[in-house]
């Protein structure tokens, strides 16, 4: 697991000999990731389903392709929802 992208995080955790400091962070360390995570996921959603759209397919075909959520999700993912 040396080589996992989150190494350098487990050893900056690893590095805090105190636990309830070492807590601390990683509390905010791991909020910090998800919302990077989460910030990620809609910049893929939003740009595959907007080249979906610029090959012409509509909302609901989108849908179906993106794993068949409804045209309105997909035009959310489209919008970057």
């Amino acid at each position: 697991m040396a080589d996992s992208p989150y190494a350098p995080y487990t050893e900056q955790l690893r590095a805090i000999a105190d636990l309830n400091e070492r807590w601390a962070a990683y509390l905010d360390l791991a909020k910090r990731l998800e919302d990077e995570l989460e910030l990620w996921r809609r910049r893929q959603r939003q740009e595959i389903a907007l080249g979906f759209r610029e090959q012409g397919k509509t909302w609901k075909e989108i849908g179906e392709a993106m794993g068949r959520v409804t045209y309105q999700r997909a035009f959310q993912f489209g919008k970057g929802e």
